[in-house]
């Protein structure tokens, strides 16, 4: 028993291991529909319940082509692992056929990593868990669907959003250490500190090192390395 209770603890810290940013950058939106703020997507309370204040809604009038809402990092990229929705509840209709993003440029329709498309028979789930696993310096919900039944255009009503994940280079308990200068571009994961590209080929004796495998073949220049050493260096995904 002991033991599971070990494994579920480092289980939780591995997901922990990140913080939530939306605290570091700024949110924007298509449209703003009466009192609305496309702020109130990213601060509490964390519920579907839906007030004009609380939510991010844009406006319905004028039939638009498309509706978004888009999360701007104060960090320079930001490698996002997961992302949190609470849509309005009752309204999961005007949330059908929307699309998530990360990208680096502010291009509407997106342009960048498409992480998600719900494009599923049935409506959607109003509270959404998508993992991303991306680098990027915006986050975009975009939907240019609309809802067929009602002849509404494309709307935006997101009550709370959660971005997970760490600055570019940094990992651990709220993002608190730096990622391993041996990790091309220093980029590693936010959760375990691994190279997400794989290991630079500088910190391998006499540059050699096999592409396939990310092993140093003659051996590292560094070979205290924590997060990257002769055996251990391969890419994430």
């Amino acid at each position: 028993m002991l033991f599971v209770l070990l494994v579920q603890a480092a289980v939780q810290l591995t997901i922990r291991a990140q913080g939530n940013l939306t605290s570091y950058g700024k949110a924007s939106q298509s449209t703003l529909f009466g009192g609305s703020n496309p702020q109130g997507a990213i601060l509490p309370p964390i519920t579907n319940n839906y007030t004009v204040a609380s939510c991010s809604t844009t406006n319905t009038a004028g039939a638009p082509k498309n509706a978004w809402w888009r999360f701007q990092f104060s960090f320079e990229f930001t490698f996002i692992t997961e992302i949190t929705i609470y849509y309005r509840k009752n309204y999961d209709y005007r949330m059908d056929g929307f699309k998530l993003y990360v990208t680096n440029t502010t291009t509407i329709p997106p342009v960048g990593y498409l992480c998600y498309e719900d494009s599923d028979p049935g409506l959607p789930n109003i509270t959404q868990n998508i993992p991303c696993n991306q680098l990027g310096k915006y986050v975009i919900y975009y939907d240019d669907k609309g809802d067929v039944e009602t002849n509404t255009g494309p709307v935006v009503e997101l009550c709370y959003v959660e971005i997970i994940g760490c600055e570019k280079g940094m990992w651990e308990t709220n993002c608190s250490e730096s990622c391993s200068s041996v990790c091309i571009d220093q980029h590693c994961h936010p959760g375990n500190g691994s190279c997400v590209w794989g290991c630079d080929e500088q910190q391998c004796l006499n540059k050699k090192w096999d592409k396939q495998t990310g092993v140093c073949t003659e051996g590292c220049v560094n070979e205290t390395s924590r997060i990257c050493n002769c055996t251990n260096c391969t890419s994430v995904f």
